[in-house]
């Protein structure tokens, strides 16, 4: 299974168009079906041009709801395959960002679409923001970080997956050692530009030429009303063209295709009215977008809920991220012998342990050892896993708003799912997700080596559970 990050900055007022759903989440949710998927709102992006505090909170709960509803209203409200965070609940962003900065040519920042164009659009060179202009070296780091493979772009940026690649490929020739991936975009030709409802600029809330999906019915169908058909069409008996038509091209991805062909004959032989077509098209939204539409008034009803998804999106980045940040650290040489335990999560400390040649271990301190979430869980249902000698399959009530599936591979030690079902016991809740025999793991039990001798030393004696009886449920361990 390969990997992909996208994110969609909160610009705007925050909601989604079409021109969003196709150009974009459209292939999101296509994409994770076979994919793993990192989808972050990018809003330390926005920190470019919005300045207004109430404006970006605002646009950022918009825009979590919006693209949350049309994810779990296409996907059956679930969210597989897919870690749905915000680029900000992730701090080694800005770090990774930092250290790419040294490796960067400036000339290579200088050539980037964002910095040109405003440049000879807008401003002086010394009026342009530093972040706007390092915007590249974001970007890279937010998709390095994740060791991403490939990653679904518009044409137009192209252009950053290309400078990503760059950065990436001098900071492993810098160094010596292939700490990231090259990725690749991912540009579906048919959807690669989106344009808006005029049929002369791709779609834009600022140009006012988009079709919108959350607004109220009324103004979607004044939007597609309004939609660019055939100018030289006076009246419905002319012969019409559908080349250029956006109201068609809006239908071949929202339409039936057997409707769609009958009205491009009737249309082009004079027999059907452009109003008739834009119905068509209205009702297609409406049918299409339904379920996004009622989860959209769920989620807004629930910001609960909506916490609870970026929590777990944010715990599962930061797992990967801090991986990635390991090795980075490791290589360019920031963790060393002298490094501060206090001075970053992802500094490794040797120990005197490593002096007696034995079995190292990191130090953590007490903010790292925060950070690991343990609660109480009851297991309300056990398994062998099917296809497995070594797994059972426990399906944990940690006090959240759904079980989780956590698998344990102790059969080998004689435990049976007899042994866990109807029992409460500690859980590790904040680890990276693991695909184990084509299901993903959401945790892990915790338990003590069944002898005491030191750690990394013990051998297959039967490990021991810690037993959780008598505490609540979901309490975490302080």
């Amino acid at each position: 299974m390969k990997r992909f990050l996208s994110g969609i900055t909160p610009s705007g007022d925050g909601s989604l168009h079409i021109g969003n759903y196709l150009g974009a989440v459209r292939q999101f949710i296509s994409l994770s079906r076979d994919n793993e998927a990192f989808l972050m709102i990018a809003d330390l992006h926005a920190l470019t041009t919005i300045r207004d505090k109430k404006r970006l909170e605002h646009n950022v709960e918009e825009l979590v709801r919006n693209e949350l509803a049309l994810l779990m209203g296409t996907l059956g409200g679930e969210l597989p395959n897919i870690t749905f965070f915000r680029q900000s609940d992730v701090p080694a962003h800005t770090e990774l960002q930092s250290i790419l900065n040294n490796v960067t040519p400036l000339g290579l920042v200088k050539r980037a679409h964002a910095y040109k164009d405003k440049l000879e659009k807008e401003s002086a060179e010394e009026d342009i923001n530093l972040g706007l202009f390092n915007y590249p070296v974001l970007m890279a780091a937010d998709i390095l970080l994740y060791q991403t493979d490939f990653v679904p772009v518009g044409k137009d940026q192209k252009q950053h997956i290309e400078i990503t690649r760059d950065i990436a490929g001098r900071f492993n020739k810098t160094f010596c050692k292939k700490i990231f991936k090259l990725p690749e975009p991912y540009i579906p030709e048919e959807v690669s530009v989106i344009m808006g409802t005029d049929g002369k600029r791709k779609m834009s809330k600022s140009l006012g030429n988009i079709i919108s999906i959350f607004e109220p019915e009324e103004v979607i169908r004044k939007q597609v009303m309004e939609t660019y058909t055939d100018p030289a069409r006076i009246h419905a008996t002319d012969l019409g063209h559908i080349a250029g038509n956006m109201v068609f091209r809006y239908l071949e991805f929202f339409g039936t295709k057997q409707k769609v062909d009958e009205l491009k004959e009737a249309y082009k032989k004079g027999q059907v009215a452009d109003v008739e077509v834009k119905n068509y098209l209205y009702a297609s939204l409406l049918k299409t977008f339904a379920p996004a539409r009622e989860k959209y008034h769920a989620l807004a009803n629930n910001p609960e809920a909506v916490r609870e998804i970026l929590q777990e999106g944010a715990r599962k980045a930061n797992a990967v991220a801090s991986r990635t940040m390991v090795e980075a650290r490791r290589t360019i040489g920031l963790s060393n012998a002298y490094s501060c335990p206090s001075g970053s999560s992802y500094t490794p400390v040797p120990s005197e342990r490593q002096n007696q040649g034995l079995t190292p271990v990191t130090p953590v301190t007490l903010a790292e050892f925060a950070r690991m979430e343990i609660r109480v869980g009851k297991v309300i249902e056990a398994s062998n896993k099917e296809g497995s000698e070594k797994l059972i399959r426990l399906v944990v009530d940690v006090g959240e708003t759904k079980p989780r599936i956590i698998f344990t591979g102790v059969r080998g030690f004689g435990y049976t799912p007899e042994d866990f079902a109807g029992k409460q016991f500690l859980f590790i809740t904040n680890l990276a997700p693991r695909k184990m025999m084509g299901e993903e793991s959401q945790g892990m039990i915790l338990a003590v080596d069944g002898n005491e001798r030191p750690r990394g030393e013990h051998d297959a004696k039967k490990p021991v559970f810690i037993t959780a009886e008598g505490m609540p449920l979901g309490a975490k361990v302080r």
